[in-house]
Parts: C-alpha cells; structure tokens; sequence
C-alpha cells in the first residue's frame, strides 16, 4: 500500500487530481497521522473516535490545505504490474481499547474509502503509465465512501505502528467497539 497525497486543480472550469509526489503515514508517533489526530481529541481510551480526511490534511499540512485542495490516495497494489488501483481516504473510524498502566492498548479501525481509479489490463502496464495516469483524474463526485476496511494499530507500547508487520493486518471487533462501528453501516 502507497500513501500518496494528491492536490486539486482546475482546468477548463473542470476539476481534476494529481498525484504531489508526497506521501503520508497513518501510522506511528512522531509522523503518524492518527496518532496525531488522537491526541487532539484527548486520548480518548475505551471509546469510539473519528477522524475525517479533511482534519487529517489539516494535520499533514499544519492547516495550510484542507480537502478543497489536497486528498489522501491510497495506491492499493504499487507493485501491480496489470492493474492500477487508487482510492481515497474520507473518513476513519477508530475505537482505542486501554491498556492496564492507562495508556492505548489497541485500536480496531474502519476506514471508508471509496474508488478513484480502477484500470485493469491483461498485458503488462507500461513503464511510466502509472504515473501518466495520476497525473489527471477526474474529481471524485457524491455519493461518498462505499468501501470499508478494517485494520488495527498497536497501542504505546508497539509505537501506534500496524499489526505484524507484513501480514494481514485484520481486527476482531466486539463488544463496545462492535457497537461503536455498527452505527456506521
């Protein structure tokens, strides 16, 4: 997965998206945007938080951009050599269990997305095509998110980082953090 930032531009009264060339992080300490957005909202521990992309720009930018000019893309496959698959980020759902000293334990996310690009091709994509193609992207229109992904970050202890590290980073979800996630969908 690439974390790529993308800016909104115009063009004959018609708006597209471009990849900056900037990437973001999600997760950790010292770059981590949810870790980041978590402490904003006070460290809330044994209860459901949001996060919408527009605070996490905000966060990324030091508020110099907001959703009107920046999105946060997801590169969902980089090394595909068939397909070229982006979605956007819009808003993140999180609920952080406590651990026994009063620090973040874990945290089951949800995340709702939804398709930017989708290009699927049964020969090799050309060198240079992907990055052609995230050059200008039709805008993303309403409705809104009908995608979801759940995954969870490790507490304090693990540094807010993803669950193992190259593995499928899947999350349980019950009790209080079902009924938090339910009202969502």
């Amino acid at each position: 997965m690439a974390l790529i930032v993308f800016e909104r531009f115009k063009e004959n009264k018609e708006t597209f998206i471009r990849d900056t060339g900037e990437k973001y992080s999600l997760a950790g300490w010292s770059n981590g945007l949810l870790y980041k957005a978590w402490e904003k909202k006070g460290k809330p521990l044994d209860k459901g938080w949001q996060v919408s992309a527009d605070e996490l720009i905000h966060i990324y930018s030091g508020k110099e951009h907001s959703a009107s000019t920046r999105l946060l893309g997801i590169d969902w496959h980089p090394d595909s050599k068939k397909r070229i698959g982006v979605i956007e980020l819009l808003n993140v759902y999180a609920f952080t269990w406590k651990d026994d000293n009063g620090g973040a334990e874990w945290t089951p996310l949800m995340l709702q997305l939804r398709e930017l690009l989708y290009i699927y091709k049964t020969e090799h994509i050309e060198d240079g095509e992907k990055e052609k193609n995230l050059t200008k992207i039709p805008n993303p229109s309403l409705p809104q998110g009908d995608i979801v992904e759940f995954l969870y970050l490790h507490g304090d202890d693990g540094s807010w980082r993803w669950g193992r590290s190259g593995m499928t980073n899947a999350a349980f979800i019950h009790d209080e953090a079902r009924d938090y996630f339910r009202k969502f969908f």
